[in-house]
């Protein structure tokens, strides 16, 4: 029997060879999506990429057929990348603070708005509220959400939240509610 002039004399180096060009291919498919990962179009649009969307429908007739044709029409959308622009935080005397104690604590709210006062905000007579929160709470009205959180360096460890019901809005602007994990 002959053989050819590529057969080798081993079953063996056959073998070798089969799993050698496996993992080459392996490989290059490797590189390949690597590659295609890499240079791939940018996944976030925010970021620069585009979107394309195609679509458009004609409807025709003629005789007794009616023959729809889709062409594609396509239209490209950029997105820019956005950046945030910071909220204007008003100044102290122009935001009012009522001070409530859900807590008890004698004369806190009486304290902490001397304190707001102190700072320059418009402060309203201390009150009372129940019932007790836990943690201490700054509401705000519509559109003083930046302002409320200025307040957090008077009152650490607060909720800020918008202002749950509207008639504890007693003229201001901001509620500051003292709770259970208030400290002086």
């Amino acid at each position: 029997m002959t053989r050819g002039r590529h057969a080798t004399g081993s079953a063996r180096s056959f073998y070798r060879d089969l799993a050698m060009m496996v993992v080459g291919i392996l490989l290059v498919g490797a590189a390949v999506f690597l590659l295609l990962y890499l240079f791939a179009g940018d996944p976030d649009p925010v970021a620069g990429g585009s979107t394309t969307s195609s679509s458009a429908d004609s409807t025709s007739t003629s005789g007794d057929e009616a023959t729809t044709t889709t062409q594609p029409a396509t239209t490209t959308t950029i997105a820019t990348p956005s950046t945030s622009t910071p909220v204007p935080v008003r100044p102290p005397d122009a935001v009012r603070v009522v001070v409530l104690n859900s807590i008890g604590l004698a004369g806190a709210a009486g304290r902490v708005t001397q304190q707001l006062a102190d700072a320059g905000y418009q402060t309203q007579q201390a009150d009372d509220f129940e019932p007790e929160q836990d943690p201490s709470r700054i509401w705000y009205r519509e559109g003083f959400a930046p302002e409320a959180n200025a307040l957090l360096a008077f009152l650490p460890g607060a909720v800020v939240e918008p202002l749950p019901d509207t008639d504890l809005e007693q003229g201001s602007d901001i509620v500051l509610v003292l709770g259970a994990g208030f400290q002086e």
